[in-house]
């Protein structure tokens, strides 16, 4: 009886651990930082995204479980060394990453086998730095079909 409840436990602290996110680890050093941290089921954060304003995504937003975000109010270059450091250790692979007029936004993914267990976006200005943490299991095809299919388009002002 020992052994089966010693057993049971074990599954269970490590199935919690094992659920955890890369990007949770990040959310959870840094919050007390914040001005704003939210973390939500994506069933209920769903439910505010404007329909309309993400049509182009609404295939990956099916595929998204939860979401973190992460709102600082100082852009501080400390936090913004320990954020890329989090994204190296981490092992993120950069998708997108845009420079302009002082403003930057940088898309990050965390691949695990076949498929993106994380897509991380940063948005970094100089009062304001956000984080968007998604966890989601997504396969490579299905992300790169996606951006494909999008009409979201790059304009300069």
């Amino acid at each position: 009886m020992k052994n089966s409840l010693l057993i049971l436990i074990t599954a269970v602290v490590l199935t919690s651990c094992a659920s955890k996110s890369s990007f949770h680890s990040f959310y959870v050093e840094n919050k007390e930082e914040c001005e704003i941290a939210i973390s939500s089921p994506a069933f209920i954060a769903n439910l505010f995204i404007p329909k309309d304003e993400v049509a182009a995504y609404k295939d990956l937003f099916k595929k998204v479980k939860h979401y973190k975000i992460m709102i600082f109010s100082d852009a501080s270059k400390s936090l913004d060394r320990r954020f890329n450091k989090f994204i190296k250790r981490k092992n993120y692979k950069s998708i997108v990453r845009i420079n302009q007029d002082g403003e930057q936004v940088q898309l990050y993914f965390l691949k695990n086998k076949n498929s993106i267990r994380e897509i991380v976006l940063k948005v970094k200005s100089d009062s304001d730095f956000v984080l968007l943490g998604l966890k989601t299991n997504i396969s490579e095809s299905d992300l790169n079909s996606i951006i494909e299919h999008s009409d979201v388009q790059l304009t300069s002002n």
